[in-house]
């Protein structure tokens, strides 16, 4: 696959680096957008933007040392070096649900509409996150006989036989999820009904498809089950009421 883009001397750039800041820059729009269509005031986003860039980060990296805690251990100093990318997606998640919170309820901004916004907005940049992985070898399926499998040669990928592109299963339930959650928005002014639902419905996808992942995750599939229990929680509250008026 087409890991590497452009390579000039020193210089790489991957596909994956490319689809990512793609992701940020088509989300950030979605997000903006979105707070117009509900008149939002923007300016909470604005002053407290490189908050929520760097706590999601934080809790992303927090969370990935904990994951892998034994290897951390043999190199510590490989915990400071953030330049490799490796963060957990919980982490990352978790992270900027609570800075969410706090700024929210410092500022006294409805916690539940900017989540439906940010949920939103991540779901459409997930689209090019996973598509990222695909091109990068990365997040990869098990092999597979049916005429879409395809076979990767990367390091990456123990499999010479052709592998489900669980990668774009990924990358259209995300899309297909914005599109029927933002189908659900304009029919309804409940805040945290569309971020909730959104995921809800992802959390459930993503545990159906980490089975025809290469390496499929116990971790993974708990993590996601308890995501999607505490979204139908919180669903179910904000049909009747928002959470600490």
């Amino acid at each position: 696959m087409y890991e590497i883009l452009i390579q000039y001397g020193p210089l790489t750039i991957t596909t994956f680096n490319v689809l990512l800041a793609i992701a940020f820059i088509v989300s950030t729009i979605i997000l903006v957008r979105y707070t117009q269509l509900k008149k939002m005031k923007l300016s909470f986003f604005v002053n407290n933007f490189i908050y929520f860039i760097i706590f999601p980060l934080l809790g992303g990296r927090i969370f990935y040392i904990f994951e892998h805690f034994s290897a951390f251990m043999r190199i510590p100093l490989q915990i400071l070096e953030i330049w490799d990318m490796r963060f957990s997606a919980f982490g990352i998640f978790y992270g900027a649900v609570i800075t969410l919170y706090i700024l929210a309820r410092r500022e006294n901004e409805d916690f539940w509409g900017w989540l439906d916004a940010f949920i939103l907005s991540g779901l459409v940049g997930l689209v090019f996150i996973h598509i990222g992985h695909f091109f990068n070898g990365t997040n990869y399926g098990k092999p597979t006989d049916l005429p879409w499998g395809i076979a990767f040669d990367t390091y990456n990928i123990p499999f010479i036989n052709p592998i489900h592109p669980a990668q774009i299963y990924s990358a259209l339930a995300s899309f297909i999820i914005f599109g029927v959650v933002m189908g659900i928005v304009k029919r309804t002014h409940l805040a945290g009904l569309a971020g909730n639902l959104a995921i809800i419905l992802y959390s459930v996808s993503a545990f159906g498809i980490d089975f025809l992942h290469g390496s499929p995750s116990s971790y993974a599939k708990i993590n996601y089950l308890i995501v999607a229990s505490i979204a139908v929680i919180f669903y179910i509250h904000c049909s009747y009421k928002k959470l600490f008026d």
